[in-house]
């Protein structure tokens, strides 16, 4: 067992076959270093509550009543799935907290990650009861977030070869560190990737992050590409058969761009292997 740099993984269930990947990586992650996961079931009642839309006159009784239901009917299906993922970490003997949540789902899922070293949870999620959300809830606990997140595709695959997307950015700089800092993939095949039409610049700028990760015990390889980020990053992933890709949560752009037609969005939505990000 290798030594910890963690303690506490957060987990999004939502019950989706995301979730159900999500639950695998966690689990290896947590055997492997002797952590605790914290499955997160949300109970969306602010969603349920607008469900209802407006209350024609003399059926305010009968909204009531179905509004009732329907948080009796999802309480009861985080406490399926709570119970589900107990039942899979006492197999695995994971170390685990159930932890049911009403309320907003990005909401409880930020407030909840204070007291964790990282969330893994599913690229697409369905916490919230009345919108199809998809890459709604990743993206907002991304740009309001705590923590370091793996956002995982719906799929396991075993990490061997990870690429850390660099362009000098802050949110770039803050999840190569973070990366190290947890130490988790550290003995996987490391390649460094900046996408950059000036080739000196870039070799300067590989060359210093190298020797960062060398200074972490970590002998990387180094690549370069030409052209729009989001193609070379895609193109480098399919060429090298890359396990894990991991970048800032959001790059040059304003946070006010943020997820707007960006790099990050992109990634996100046409790869399909598990994303470390952080900002």
């Amino acid at each position: 067992m290798e030594h910890s740099r963690f303690s506490k993984i957060l987990l999004g269930l939502d019950g989706s076959a995301y979730a159900q990947a999500a639950i695998e990586y966690a689990c290896q992650l947590a055997r492997g270093h002797n952590a605790t996961i914290t499955g997160v079931a949300i109970i969306d009642e602010p969603g349920i509550q607008s469900s209802s839309g407006p209350v024609p006159i003399g059926a305010t009784r009968y909204d009531i009543q179905r509004e009732e239901q329907q948080l009796k009917e999802t309480e009861e299906e985080a406490k399926s799935i709570l119970e589900d993922f107990a039942r899979i970490c006492e197999e695995r003997q994971v170390n685990t907290v159930l932890h049911a949540d009403t309320g907003s789902p990005v909401s409880e899922l930020i407030e909840e990650s204070k007291f964790h070293d990282f969330m893994v949870i599913g690229k697409q999620t369905s916490f919230e009861y009345n919108s199809n959300e998809t890459y709604g809830t990743l993206q907002r606990v991304l740009r309001n977030g705590l923590i370091p997140v793996l956002a995982v595709p719906d799929s396991v695959r075993e990490i061997k070869k990870v690429l850390v997307a660099y362009d000098n950015s802050i949110p770039a700089s803050k999840a190569a560190h973070m990366f190290l800092l947890l130490g988790i993939w550290n003995t996987c095949d490391v390649t460094l990737l900046t996408v950059n039409d000036d080739a000196e610049a870039t070799q300067r700028l590989l060359d210093s992050l190298g020797k960062f990760f060398e200074s972490h015990g970590i002998k990387p390889n180094l690549a370069t590409r030409n052209g729009h980020p989001d193609t070379a990053v895609k193109s480098y992933i399919a060429e090298n058969e890359v396990d894990m890709l991991v970048m800032g949560a959001y790059g040059r752009k304003s946070v006010r761009e943020f997820f707007v037609g960006t790099v990050t969005q992109h990634l996100i939505q046409e790869t399909t292997i598990p994303l470390f990000l952080y900002h």
